[in-house]
């Protein structure tokens, strides 16, 4: 049984963090840019890692976004420039095949350790600083 929620329509997860990260590097033209901070930290479900998924850091206010995918133990590594972030945490992609009622496409995998009110940075309750001297953060979510 696989769940049909797709945050992003029939646009895999994939494609829009590379669009956002090159909106990030791209910036509004001239200067050297922003800043970036190497930002890493955990992701644990009830203090039990979470390796399957992805986490999510969006500035609205900047306009910046940057992901990357959960690796062994919970862990992740981006580079961010300095902002305030709402952070989201979502199930892996699966792709699913064509049927005869409907086209195939992609669909967040079902999982009991990312609850639904991550998979959206306004319901998750997940903020973050990114600065400097502010680079490592770990998340427990919980159900």
């Amino acid at each position: 049984m696989h769940s049909t929620f797709n945050v992003f329509g029939r646009i895999s997860f994939s494609t829009y963090v590379a669009v956002a990260v090159v909106l990030t590097v791209a910036g509004c033209g001239g200067g050297s840019g922003p800043s970036m901070n190497t930002v890493e930290g955990t992701v644990t479900f009830q203090g039990s890692p979470v390796e399957e998924g992805s986490i999510t850091f969006e500035d609205a206010t900047a306009g910046t976004a940057g992901g990357t995918e959960l690796g062994p133990g919970g862990t992740y590594r981006l580079s961010l420039p300095d902002g305030n972030y709402a952070v989201l945490i979502q199930p892996p992609m699966i792709v699913t095949p064509d049927t005869e009622d409907s086209p195939g496409g992609e669909e967040m995998k079902e999982v009991d350790n990312i609850p639904p009110k991550y998979w959206r940075s306004t319901s998750s309750g997940l903020s973050v600083q990114v600065s400097r001297n502010e680079t490592t953060h770990d998340f427990d979510l919980q159900p």
